[in-house]
């Protein structure tokens, strides 16, 4: 990860990427599905279990959340899920950029749950699930989607928070958020590594030194945290419009398009 930003989108959401139609997202969607079925192709079982009945962890989220090389991480609300699939799509159809939306890509968590809690949690006998196995089931897999997005958020160039009512509370002076998985992804964004893209070494120091650099919440009960966004560059919705401006008047696509937006705040 090199860059992160919080997207503040906290007007009338409508007038956002009004020239995205459906048919658009509809398209994007799919290409998306598609992609998404390449990356779990290569998995035959969905949940890895070895020959003595331990079920090997590493391999079951490399089955259930594969890695793919995203050039933004989109860090989203479940309830913007359509905002985030418009802006997602806005994106890539100007920038040419690739982004990272963890439940268009990857199989549900709580189907991965399911899966292993009815092997190894539920009781024939009772109809029951054992409370204190599944407290043990429910860390492990709360863990795996942990570390897949945490291996995502360090391998994407940029996060990009969007940030709207939905997503963020603001309260006296703090940033709050009600979604554990938001809270999770922005405290991994300010504590990961920077990781300069190749492009600007080869750019300060010439290629001889490149080898030496390199969610859904039950009602109850509710739990918010105190969200760090100060690490982050704040920009608006008009400032994806002078981005996508400047992508225009300098006729560039894919990753040299972030070269733009990376100077809009002042670095790069």
């Amino acid at each position: 990860m090199y860059k992160k930003f919080n997207l503040e989108l906290k007007d009338d959401r409508i007038n956002y990427f009004s020239n995205i139609s459906e048919n658009d997202v509809e398209s994007y969607k799919n290409k998306v599905e598609k992609i998404s079925k390449e990356l779990l192709a290569d998995f035959e079982e969905s949940l890895v279990v070895t020959e003595n009945g331990t079920i090997d962890g590493t391999k079951t989220i490399e089955t259930w959340f594969p890695n793919y090389k995203a050039d933004i991480f989109l860090s989203h609300s479940h309830k913007d899920i359509d905002l985030a699939i418009k802006l997602a799509c806005w994106l890539e159809n100007n920038f040419g950029v690739r982004v990272f939306i963890d439940s268009l890509l990857w199989k549900n968590i709580d189907d991965l749950q399911k899966e292993i809690d009815k092997k190894y949690t539920f009781s024939e006998i009772t109809k029951t699930y054992d409370y204190d196995l599944r407290n043990i089931t429910t860390s492990h897999v709360h863990a795996m989607l942990s570390t897949a997005l945490n291996d995502m958020i360090d391998s994407s160039e940029c996060v990009m928070f969007l940030n709207t009512p939905s997503s963020i509370e603001l309260s006296t002076l703090k940033n709050s958020t009600f979604s554990p998985w938001i809270y999770s992804e922005i405290k991994a964004a300010n504590l990961l590594r920077i990781n300069i893209p190749s492009r600007f070494i080869q750019k300060r120091y010439g290629s001889r030194d490149l080898q030496h650099s390199r969610e859904i919440l039950n009602e109850a009960p509710a739990i918010k945290y105190d969200t760090d966004l100060s690490k982050f560059h704040k920009i608006t919705y008009q400032s994806l419009i002078a981005w996508n401006i400047d992508r225009l008047i300098h006729e560039i696509k894919g990753t040299e398009t972030l070269n733009s937006l990376y100077n809009m705040v002042g670095e790069g």
